[in-house]
């Protein structure tokens, strides 16, 4: 008998509720848009009430969908949430939203960063907790808030990260999953809270605000009466700890050990790879893997895919009026396939890893270039920065194999792309909802449909789309030099500019 599963995925501006099959096959999708707010510089912000209540009527969409679709009433055995890493998401003592919650392209923390890096406490939490604080970790948000708002910050009771929030909603329970658990606070060796770690933020006051760690693929809780009104799942349904979106991510894309690099091709840049011994470098954030004893390295920027929607809105409108633009597009980009071209494109629109104000830019355009040029160098561009990270990660190029999802993967031209500009075999899943599948496989294993993480793989593998290196490796290789060397350039006038 099928058994079906609900996964909640709430990334930084939509929800998507997804109703699976045991099999990983999509029965039923719902979405919903969440408005971010921007009140202030630097301030990326979202409504905690309002994310929740959208949350839940995409749930419920997505049951009465599913129940349309199977022609009977689809009951989940269980729920799981993913959703955007870091941030902050506050209550106070009565069980409140304590305040606007701060998403991960949130920057208010950032002077206090550049103190913290002269200061050597982010050399110091790289070797203690495997990350080097970030605008957006919730260790700067928190010391920004103690600073500049003590009044709200003498009243937090417990510190949530998105699908905490969402979790928390829909059984009334505080708590956390070991991969969120370790976004600012665990030792990387112990894999557990640390109190030096808190100390070294000047946090330790608010040590009994962090949440209980669960497994994510363990009981976290329960649906409650007011939930089950708001989305239609069944009082007492259980609801798995659930997982960070990108370790979601992996694990829906088939990646639940060492061996594979995950590549997510969407707003952020995101590359990790999961490995069985604790190591830190500037180059990754060591986080907590899907138990103890493994860890996800990863390394990411907010320079991806985001970059080809803005181009598309901005130069190629006309493309958008069928739907699909890369209908029209691809034809401009093979017409320029073989021609020699020497443009840059720095996919820094949104940020970059390498400095808090270097610009996207072109570099090396001349006046015979057309559209189809801009659109490959900005392809290129994202494909160089994922390169960049994948670089750091696996400096050796020792493992072979990339796990690929985000927008951009289901065209081919990209996939044959990251490809030669990778050199390696990259894999695109034919499962377009990866995300939401890792929280719903969390669930399965949680109701016991699946007996751990080895076994839903074999239950829920996905086809797969196969992408050779090929003709362009050598080509690539050579547009990967220049884009570092333009890189180098403007690092250069940067560090020049910001010299004492």
């Amino acid at each position: 008998m099928t058994a079906y599963l609900l996964g909640l995925d709430s990334g930084l501006t939509v929800t998507k509720a997804v109703v699976f099959r045991d099999d990983g096959t999509v029965v039923a999708l719902a979405r919903r848009e969440i408005a971010q707010i921007k009140a202030m510089p630097r301030h990326v912000e979202r409504d905690m009430a309002g994310h929740w209540k959208a949350s839940a009527a995409a749930i419920r969409e997505a049951l009465d969908r599913a129940s349309a679709s199977e022609g009977i009433e689809v009951r989940p055995v269980a729920v799981s949430v993913a959703g955007h890493g870091d941030g902050l998401y506050l209550l106070d003592r009565a069980g409140a939203p304590l305040g606007l919650a701060a998403t991960s392209l949130d920057s208010r923390a950032q002077a206090l960063l550049r103190r913290w890096d002269e200061t050597g406490v982010s050399a110091r939490a790289l070797d203690l907790t495997g990350q080097r604080p970030f605008p957006s970790s919730p260790a700067p948000l928190l010391a920004y808030l103690r600073e500049e708002e003590p009044e709200r910050y003498g009243r937090i009771a417990a510190i949530l990260s998105c699908k905490d929030w969402l979790r928390f909603c829909l059984t009334g329970k505080v708590a956390t999953d070991f991969t969120e658990a370790s976004v600012a606070f665990t030792d990387i060796r112990t894999q557990r809270y640390s109190d030096e770690a808190l100390d070294l933020f000047g946090l330790g006051a608010i040590a009994a605000a962090l949440p209980d760690v669960i497994m994510p693929g363990d009981i976290a809780g329960h649906i409650t009466q007011e939930a089950a009104q708001a989305t239609g799942l069944a009082v007492g349904t259980p609801v798995a700890a659930g997982l960070h979106d990108v370790t979601a991510c992996a694990v829906g894309s088939g990646v639940s050990e060492a061996g594979t690099i995950a590549v997510i091709a969407g707003t952020y840049s995101i590359n990790e790879m999961l490995v069985d011994a604790p190591k830190t470098s500037i180059g990754w954030n060591a986080r907590n893997g899907l138990r103890p004893g493994q860890w996800m390295n990863m390394s990411v920027s907010p320079a991806s895919s985001a970059n080809l929607d803005w181009f598309v809105h901005i130069a190629a409108r006309d493309a958008l009026a069928g739907g699909d633009p890369f209908a029209m597009l691809q034809a401009e980009l093979d017409a320029v396939a073989n021609d020699p071209s020497d443009i840059v494109y720095l996919p820094y629109l949104y940020g970059s890893p390498h400095a808090e104000d270097v610009p996207a830019a072109f570099l090396g355009l001349r006046g015979w270039h057309g559209r189809g040029h801009m659109l490959r160098a900005v392809a290129e561009g994202i494909v160089f920065n994922h390169r960049h990270h994948i670089d750091r990660i696996d400096p050796q190029g020792e493992v072979g194999r990339v796990r690929l999802t985000g927008g951009s993967s289901r065209n081919p031209f990209f996939g044959q792309l990251f490809a030669d500009a990778l050199n390696r075999r990259v894999e695109v899943p034919e499962m377009p909802e990866a995300g939401a599948l890792g929280a719903a496989i969390a669930a399965g294993i949680a109701a016991g449909v699946y007996s751990g993480w080895e076994e839903e793989g074999r239950r829920t593998r996905p086809q797969l789309r196969i992408y050779h290196p090929g003709d362009a490796v050598a080509k690539l290789d050579a547009g990967y030099g220049r884009y570092c060397d333009a890189i180098d350039t403007i690092m250069k006038r940067h560090e020049e500019k910001t010299a004492p």
